[in-house]
This record gives structure tokens, C-alpha cells and sequence, in this order.
């Protein structure tokens, strides 16, 4: 049985990042541009103070034809689909947290280091997100993709960890199915 101290360390690690980017985002890139006058606030006032969603919506191009950083509160879940306000965000956060609190529970569990990886990511995103809810009853989304034409949702470090993480754990189940027939197969 291995050590899960460094798991849940992990798990830390990735939502603080995640609180740091959007912090990052909001306070250097968005908040000059939507109110030159205000100073930034440092990390620790934006997390201790900031409690309401506070800026209009933004955009500053960063590659051109390729990606903005695009201020949008997402009241939704996955890609601002079911768009929540009052009670139906703490229905989202509890839901979120009693998932997660399952997902925390598979990776104390957990013997596989895929399985653990995955799961880390998946869990620090959501709690980032759950953040988020908690303190301005948004998610804050600002990564946005398209191609000419096409256009990916925004969306922020957070997700990003949650996609790659059940991606992960899409390839890992589908590799360790394959290698049990494959042995099964062997041993006849």
C-alpha cells in the first residue's frame, strides 16, 4: 500500500495553480482593461476579499485567429450548459462535492498510478471549480480556442484537468481491458 499524503498534496497543488491562473488572468490581464483606474490586488487579498463576480465581460487577443482570453462567468456546468442562479448553484456545489467526495474516496482505494493520476486531476479540478461556485456563484472561464469558423467554449486550467483526467482514465480502462483478454486468452 503506498503513501497518500502525496495524492492529496497533489490535489493541492493542481486547484491552487488553478486558483492562481484565474487570479493571474482577472486581476493582470482583464481588470486593466475593464477598469484602468483600480490597482491589481495581490493573491491572497483577491482570494480573502474578492466575493462577487467583478468584472464585465472582456476579450484580449492573444495568438490571432487562435485563442483570446475571454472574461465569462459560467453559471453552468460543462460549457455554461444548465445555467444556474440562487439555490440551483448550491444544488450544483453540493452535487459536485458529493461526486468528488466518491472520486476521493476511489483514490485512497486506488492501486493503479494511472488510475491515482487521473483521479488527481479530475478531484483538483473540481474543487477549483467548487471554489468558483463558493465564492461568486460562477465558474471563471477565459480560455478561448477557435479556428476560423469553429469555436470551443471557454473554459480554464480546472477543466482542463477534469477532461484530461477522465480522458486518462477512458485510455487506461480501454489499455487494461486489452491486456485481461489478452491474458485470458493466453492462459487457455
Amino acid at each position: 500500500m503506498i503513501n497518500k499524503l502525496p495524492l492529496f498534496f497533489a490535489v493541492f497543488v493542481v486547484a491552487a495553480l488553478d486558483q492562481i491562473s484565474k487570479w493571474w488572468v482577472l486581476e493582470n490581464i482583464f481588470l486593466p482593461k475593464a477598469y484602468p483606474h483600480k490597482p491589481s490586488r495581490d493573491f491572497f487579498t483577491w482570494m480573502s476579499e474578492v466575493k462577487e463576480a467583478y468584472l464585465p465581460p472582456v476579450s484580449v487577443e492573444m495568438v490571432d485567429t487562435m485563442l483570446n482570453f475571454s472574461m465569462v462567468w459560467n453559471r453552468g456546468i460543462s460549457f455554461g450548459f444548465l445555467q444556474q442562479t440562487g439555490d440551483g448553484v448550491m444544488i450544483l456545489i453540493g452535487v459536485t462535492a458529493a461526486i468528488t467526495q466518491g472520486l476521493m474516496v476511489w483514490l485512497i482505494k486506488a492501486e493503479d498510478a494511472n488510475t491515482r493520476t487521473s483521479l488527481v486531476l479530475i478531484i483538483a479540478g473540481a474543487i477549483g471549480n467548487i471554489i468558483d461556485r463558493i465564492r461568486f456563484e460562477a465558474v471563471i472561464d477565459f480560455v478561448d480556442i477557435y479556428f476560423g469558423e469553429w469555436h470551443y467554449p471557454a473554459f480554464n486550467l480546472a477543466d482542463s484537468c477534469i477532461v484530461i483526467g477522465v480522458l486518462l482514465l477512458v485510455i487506461n480502462s480501454l489499455v487494461s481491458g486489452k491486456a485481461e483478454k489478452t491474458i485470458t486468452y493466453k492462459k487457455k
